[in-house]
């Protein structure tokens, strides 16, 4: 017999989370379908391409209505814009996008109006591998897009020529080496 759920799903108190899980690639959700959520008896909701779009909705209204549905698997593609998914307080993201907006956006789900509870984020990583270095990416193209969006563009009056091109180099969170 499957040992019980994992950890995440329940807090010490008894209350339960909901889950929003955010892949970029449908074989990463099926894998947390038959290596995580169906051995262990998870209750689970599914939103990616493979849905067509007049069901979508239905989906989301689902996840938000009914507490008994503990997950919602979704692509960042399909899940990852003009959703409303307040019921969820836990965001997990298992492959991260090249565009960091992407993943903001994804995130913004769960933080929406309405939304009544402390949202967690996790961001799953293995060491040396490829998402590492896109976390790296996704830092440095942010870092960029503060400096540039900058009131009065401050910090870069005080950046010489040599700093700016060690940031693109791939000094800039190791991400942009390329």
């Amino acid at each position: 017999p499957p040992s019980p759920p994992p950890p995440i799903m329940d807090d010490a108190d008894g209350s339960s989370h909901r889950i929003l899980i955010f892949a970029q690639l449908k074989a990463m959700l099926d894998l947390v379908e038959s290596s995580v959520l169906n051995p262990y008896g998870v209750s689970y909701l599914r939103l990616d391409g493979s849905v067509d779009a007049a069901s979508r909705f239905s989906v989301v209204q689902k996840f938000n209505a009914d507490p008994t549905v503990d997950v919602l698997l979704l692509t960042t593609s399909v899940g990852g814009v003009g959703l409303n998914l307040t019921a969820a307080d836990t965001v997990i993201f298992l492959e991260h996008d090249w565009n960091p907006m992407k993943d903001l956006q994804a995130m913004d789900r769960a933080h929406r109006l309405g939304q009544r509870k402390t949202v967690q984020v996790y961001r799953i990583l293995t060491q040396g591998t490829l998402e590492e270095r896109i976390m790296g990416l996704q830092q440095f193209k942010l870092n960029v897009a503060a400096t540039v969006i900058n009131a009065d563009n401050s910090s870069m009056k005080g950046m010489d020529t040599s700093r700016l091109l060690e940031a693109f180099k791939g000094g800039g969170g190791g991400g942009g080496g390329g």
